[in-house]
């Protein structure tokens, strides 16, 4: 079945909720260790011992599955998005974390159908409105668009997403709280770090 590729709405890890989350699940391992092998080096230790990036890879694709059931829950839409992808910039001055998803076509088209037309005028107006600091790549009306939705780019995609959440009162709150309480922070991070070579290095304490 042909897929589509579509940028869903997200705030990325850059001193935001989500890493905070994780943040927090590194702290009070830290101290739990500290407590149990009396020493004060184990968050040295760890930071030798973990690839973050693969903690922001989880809560990413953790992300998605609730993404799904959150649109599901409060619009009766099912868009069964696959996560396909998650990009970081080398700096955040301009930008944050992206994550990229697989949609059908006809996916799309019930996203399309869902969404507020006056909501997606705007939307696109925000997001593709050329100006200082700025040189938007699309054209900021919908009447420029093409009228089939199912040749639109991941961007264009994406701004159905932020057309349809446009009402919505803090939907990545209400997901960080789900996954937080399903405890997806405390695998993201255990996942993330390497046990066996902390162990070895502790024992060389």
């Amino acid at each position: 079945m042909k897929t589509l590729i579509i940028n869903i709405p997200f705030a990325g890890f850059y001193e935001t909720r989500w890493n905070d989350g994780l943040d927090s699940v590194e702290e009070y391992t830290v101290e739990a260790l500290e407590e149990e092998h009396k020493t004060g080096n184990i968050a040295d230790l760890i930071w030798q011992c973990a690839n973050y990036y693969k903690s922001y890879q989880h809560v990413a694709e953790e992300f998605v599955d609730y993404f799904n059931d959150y649109i599901k829950e409060e619009y009766e839409l099912d868009l069964d998005l696959k996560f396909e992808s998650m990009t970081s910039p080398r700096e955040y001055n301009f930008d944050t974390d992206r994550i990229f998803c697989f949609i059908t076509p006809e996916n799309v088209q019930k996203l399309f159908d869902a969404t507020s037309t006056p909501a997606l005028r705007q939307a696109i107006a925000e997001r593709f409105t050329s100006r200082s600091g700025f040189i938007s790549s699309y054209p900021n009306r919908l009447e420029d668009w093409d009228a089939d939705p199912t040749t639109w780019d991941h961007n264009q995609l994406g701004t159905l997403l932020v057309a349809l959440l446009a009402d919505a009162e803090d939907y990545e709150r209400e997901i960080w709280e789900r996954m937080s309480d399903r405890n997806v922070f405390d695998s993201a991070f255990d996942n993330c770090v390497d046990w066996e070579k902390f162990d070895a290095l502790l024992k060389e304490e």
